[in-house]
C-alpha cells in the first residue's frame, strides 16, 4: 500500500509540474490567474472548458455549463432556489475553483482595500461563508469568460480612503 501511496504521489507531483508549465506558457491562463482564487490548474481547466468563450452567449451560460448556478425548482407560480447542481457541469474543475474561493475568503482582511474584498466581507457577513464561496466561484467563472471573449487583461479596481 505504501509503495501505491508514493507511486500515486509521484504521478501527482510530475502532472501537476506538467499543468504549471502549460499555465505558464498560455497567455489565457496567465491572464485568468490574475483573478482572485484562479492558480494554475483552475485557469487551465477554465481555458479548456472555455477555449476563447466563443462556444457561450454571455457570462451566465458559462457558469451553467460548469455548474455554479443554482437549482431552481418552480411550482404554482412560486419559485425556490436550491443549492448548486452537483450533478451537473464539471466536477472537478468546480471543486478546484471552490478551494481557490475559499482560500481566497479565509485571508480576507479586516479592512477591505479593493471592492471585490469589500462585496466579499459583506456576503460572508450576510449569507455566510460557503454560500459567499459559490458565489465568488460564479463571479470568477462570469469574469474568467468576460477576460478570454472579449481578450482583455483583469483590472482589481482599488478602494481609494
Amino acid at each position: 500500500m505504501w509503495e501505491q501511496y508514493t507511486t500515486l504521489s509521484e504521478q501527482k507531483n510530475t502532472l501537476t509540474k506538467q499543468i504549471e508549465v502549460a499555465a505558464a506558457d498560455s497567455p489565457q491562463c496567465q491572464q485568468l490567474m490574475k483573478i482572485e482564487g484562479i492558480g494554475s490548474i483552475g485557469a487551465v481547466g477554465l481555458v479548456s472548458s472555455l477555449g476563447d468563450g466563443r462556444g457561450f452567449k454571455n457570462g451566465r451560460h458559462t457558469s451553467v455549463y460548469i455548474g455554479a448556478t443554482p437549482k431552481q425548482f418552480s411550482r404554482g407560480g412560486k419559485v425556490v432556489m436550491l443549492g448548486i447542481n452537483k450533478h451537473g457541469g464539471d466536477k472537478a474543475l468546480r471543486s478546484v475553483l471552490y478551494q481557490g474561493a475559499m482560500s481566497v475568503i479565509s485571508r480576507l482582511p479586516d479592512v477591505a482595500q479593493t471592492y471585490k474584498q469589500q462585496w466579499l466581507i459583506e456576503l460572508v457577513r450576510r449569507v455566510g461563508l460557503k454560500r459567499a464561496c459559490v458565489a465568488l466561484i460564479n463571479k470568477n467563472i462570469r469574469t474568467a469568460w468576460a477576460l478570454l471573449f472579449h481578450q482583455t487583461d483583469y483590472q482589481i479596481q482599488a478602494i481609494n480612503h
